[in-house]
Formats: C-alpha cells, sequence, structure tokens
C-alpha cells in the first residue's frame, strides 16, 4: 500500500512538471507569434507611410518620393537642401 501511494505522489508530481512544461511553451510560442505580428504589422505600414510622404523641391516645387535622392526635374539634392524653420 505504501509504495501505491509513493508511485502515485510521483506520477501526479510528473503529470503537474508536464503540464507546466507545455504551458511555458505554449505561452513562449504565443509571444513570438505575436512579436512577428507586429514586425509584419510595421512593415507594411513603413511601406505604405513610404508611399504616401512626398518632399516637394524648393526650387522647382516638384512633388517626389523619399526614396529618390534628388530631384526628378532639376537634380537638387535632396541633402544639401536645407528647409526653412517655421517661426513660433
Amino acid at each position: 500500500m505504501l509504495a501505491l501511494e509513493i508511485v502515485a505522489v510521483f506520477a501526479i508530481m510528473f503529470v503537474g512538471i508536464v503540464v507546466i512544461v507545455l504551458w511555458f511553451t505554449y505561452a513562449s510560442s504565443k509571444v513570438q507569434s505575436n512579436k512577428e505580428l507586429k514586425k509584419r504589422k510595421m512593415e507594411i505600414l513603413d511601406k505604405h507611410f513610404k508611399e504616401l510622404i512626398r518632399i516637394e523641391c524648393p526650387y522647382c516645387k516638384t512633388l517626389y518620393s523619399t526614396e529618390k535622392l534628388e530631384c526628378p526635374n532639376c537634380g537638387a539634392d535632396t541633402n544639401k537642401i536645407l528647409f526653412l524653420k517655421i517661426p513660433e
């Protein structure tokens, strides 16, 4: 009878440990999938945001994408354009 009780205690402990390990595995995989989902959402938002943003050339007033390094109309370098500060 004593041996049966000892085996039952160890069996219950084993089942408890297995349940805890499975729960931690599920929780960590859920966190990982949430991180991947957030990363995908940010990539999509960045892509669409870059498509929406346009630079206006101060010289010829042409609108062009932020991905281009120079104005397609007049060839002004975007790195050398100094944008005026708005007075407060």
